[in-house]
């Protein structure tokens, strides 16, 4: 049987081109060669279709959850049942793979605490570190301490679940990822290429520049945009998570 991904979109906004975390999510299984050796089934989790639990927790199958452009904090309808589906998805065993706010909403599921990162934004192409459990887990073969990674966010992991175990970190976030038995966040987007990036910068251009003074103008935003690479070792975390549902 081929294992099958429950990819939880709760992407609440489009891009220009007019796609969502899904598209990106499988545009990476081609990228990687396994769109025909896995079953990927979407969930809108803004419109609160979510499985079941125990479904997800069956053999061979595992859980991602996607970005999103709020924090798990901000008081929308969909965020509370989501958490109670990774709470019990979680105790039923299943694998799970938070992403950015799948991260966040991860640790908030487990007990440990989300806030705004004191350091600010953190966005771009940018190095990660690897904890000695990082070094020695699946989930990074292939990774090396130092590889790139994209991102965007503002909130961060400042306290981790009970339990867990810290995985990566670099100096603007010291939980890049972190691991809870068969639960794994991560702060950074592996399924992420420099296209999405700039869209995702272009979109937050006005924000970016007058509001957080992340950026001195339209030049520099230009200018940091071609800044943005591709980072294939971080997208090949993507196929360790399958490799691992798939044991």
């Amino acid at each position: 049987m081929k294992p099958v991904i429950h990819l939880i979109d709760v992407t609440d906004f489009t891009l220009p081109d007019g796609t969502v975390s899904a598209d990106w999510y499988r545009d990476a299984f081609d990228t990687l060669g396994v769109s025909g050796e896995i079953e990927c089934l979407v969930h809108d989790g803004v419109a609160g279709d979510l499985p079941g639990p125990g479904t997800v927790a069956q053999k061979g199958s595992g859980v991602i959850i996607s970005g999103s452009a709020g924090p798990v904090y901000e008081d929308k309808p969909w965020i509370p049942p989501l958490l109670e589906f990774l709470s019990r998805a979680h105790e039923a065993g299943a694998w799970i793979l938070g992403v950015c706010f799948g991260h966040h909403a991860l640790a908030a599921a487990l007990g440990g605490e989300v806030t705004e990162n004191p350091r600010g934004r953190e966005m771009g192409t940018v190095c990660i570190y690897l904890t000695p459990e990082g070094e020695g887990s699946p989930l990074f073969d292939g990774f090396s301490s130092g590889d790139s990674v994209n991102l965007v966010h503002r909130t961060h992991v400042s306290r981790m679940p009970q339990g867990a175990v810290r995985l990566a970190f670099n100096q603007m976030t010291h939980t890049q990822a972190f691991q809870v038995g068969r639960s794994f966040g991560l702060q950074f987007h592996p399924e992420l290429i420099p296209l999405q990036l700039e869209q995702l910068a272009g979109m937050y251009g006005n924000v970016l520049i007058r509001k957080e003074k992340f950026l001195d103008g339209r030049e520099h935003l230009g200018d940091y945009v071609s800044t943005f690479r591709e980072t294939p070792s971080s997208r090949a975390i993507l196929l360790n998570f399958i490799r691992m549902i798939s044991q």
